[in-house]
């Protein structure tokens, strides 16, 4: 994507990144992981402690990546994979509005994924400097 209105419009993507990242704070520091181990679980991971912290991490973590701009197609690809099984596996048979959070993430990870931070993120300054 080449500058301008582009950028910006990124900028406003990115920001989705803190949405999910308040996910992920409120599971690894006010959640119950054990609990949300449970979740994980029933629907077929094993060491469902592993992959809840994983996908808690993922959308800590993940979000303030894309948010700010670092590394941010790898984020974004983390965090998609989890909005994916959020969407379609955790949620798979709750109505649209359930769902609906979990699928916004995803396509906007997912969209993040293929064009990147864009030239307002740390990513686009280093790429500059370099």
């Amino acid at each position: 994507m080449a500058g301008g209105a582009s950028d910006v419009g990124l900028v406003f993507l990115r920001l989705a990144g803190l949405g999910l990242a308040s996910h992920g704070y409120e599971k690894v520091f006010h959640g119950d992981m054990s609990s949300f181990a449970d979740h994980v679980g029933k629907i077929g991971f094993p060491v469902p402690i592993v992959f809840a912290w994983a996908a808690a991490l993922s959308e800590l973590v993940g979000g303030t990546l894309v948010a700010i701009g670092l590394y941010a197609r790898f984020a974004a690809a983390f965090a998609a994979t989890t909005m994916f099984v959020a969407a379609f596996l955790q949620h798979a048979t709750d109505d649209f509005k359930t769902r609906e959070p979990a699928l916004l993430y995803l396509v906007i990870m997912l969209a993040l994924a293929c064009t990147g931070a864009g030239k307002w993120s740390v990513d686009g300054v280093a790429r500059k400097s370099a």
